[in-house]
């Protein structure tokens, strides 16, 4: 009799779940997950290639009632359990989150393959290359015992050995304070940004400005970033803040936008504020200007650096190969830049 009942109420919450996903609406996004959610409407059925049944598996897990509080329970049951690695984050003894990145995780032959193409650029060009070391190999000391990273140095003197035109500035040494990466995020924060550009001066052979006369402005003391996301479970939150820039007049592809984004400090990506994210150009004029004109090939480390160096160039563009399908030799050429910086997470 009891396996009966068993079974009835076990039908029952199924049939009680089905019937909450069907009426209910569909959540566009999580918030807590920072990600599109499957939808009824991308759910396919044509079963003959499986695409049904892993469209309705997608959209059943998306949209399952109270997802992000179970994420949030399953993430805390794992941590519990002794594990530190979830998700893709390092949870650190501290409440750092650290991302996980192995060799496993590289492409080592686009990564020549984009030196090379850089290699060729600098012959008739000024240009700098800044490959931005990831957390895990500047705080392997914050890392949980027995982690180890990929390999940073043996990578980044394969990529350099291709670059021998270009102007290597290393920011290996910089970058291993703490406090120069958010807790809960991937990216570098307002020090370890401020940090890149005074290496970017000092390899062109300017004198940098001293943090303080940016002015710099707190906007949020709330910020949990991508790692939190993954691993919701750090307690840590982080500050954003931001440089003071002149008068500018920013162009993202083709659409003139604010240099920092308001809106997104209302989000839960507030990395966002920068530009409002990741575009495939971005182009940034200033009228008071040195007459100069820098081409930044980036990820999205570049979006939290620039501010340090707007007021400097004439013009600034930013250039993501992720967001645009584009010949780079051919656009330097077209551009004709007086600089060329090559800013970018070295296993992007």
């Amino acid at each position: 009799m009891k396996r009966i009942i068993t079974a009835v109420v076990f039908i029952l919450a199924l049939y009680s779940v089905a019937a909450f996903l069907v009426a209910s609406p569909d959540r566009e996004i999580s918030e807590l997950e920072n990600r599109t959610l499957t939808k009824k409407k991308d759910i396919s059925f044509n079963a003959l290639d499986g695409r049904f049944q892993q469209s309705l598996e997608s959209f059943t897990s998306d949209q399952f009632p109270f997802r992000d509080k179970l994420v949030c329970f399953q993430t805390g049951m794992l941590y519990a359990s002794g594990q530190r690695e979830i998700s893709g984050a390092y949870i650190c003894d501290d409440g750092r989150l650290i991302q996980v990145i192995t060799p496993s995780d590289i492409d080592e032959k686009k990564l020549v393959s984009l030196a090379k193409k850089v290699n060729r650029i600098a012959k008739n060009n000024a240009v700098y290359v800044m490959y931005v070391p990831s957390a895990c190999v500047e705080l392997k000391d914050k890392m949980p015992g027995g982690r180890s990273p990929y390999d940073y140095s043996a990578l980044y003197e394969k990529l350099t050995s291709n670059l021998n035109n270009a102007n290597i500035i290393d920011l290996s040494a910089s970058l291993t304070n703490p406090d120069f990466y958010y807790k809960t995020d991937h990216h570098w924060n307002i020090n370890g940004a401020y940090e890149a550009y005074r290496a970017f001066c000092n390899g062109r052979g300017v004198t940098p400005k001293a943090l303080e006369s940016f002015k710099i402005k707190t906007v949020s003391t709330s910020f949990q970033g991508t790692l939190f996301s993954k691993a919701p479970i750090s307690k840590q939150t982080d500050e954003i803040k931001l440089p003071s820039v002149p008068e500018l007049k920013v162009t993202a592809d083709g659409k003139e936008i604010d240099f920092y984004s308001s809106d997104a400090l209302e989000t839960k990506d507030k990395y966002n504020v920068f530009q409002g994210g990741n575009h495939g150009i971005v182009e940034i004029e200033n009228k008071k200007g040195n007459g100069k004109t820098l081409l930044i090939i980036k990820d999205s480390f570049a979006n939290s650096f620039v501010p340090f160096i707007a007021g400097e160039y004439s013009k600034i563009v930013m250039l993501d190969e992720r967001y645009i399908f584009i010949s780079l030799e051919e656009y330097v050429n077209t551009l004709s830049p007086d600089e060329t910086l090559v800013l970018r997470e070295i296993v992007n």
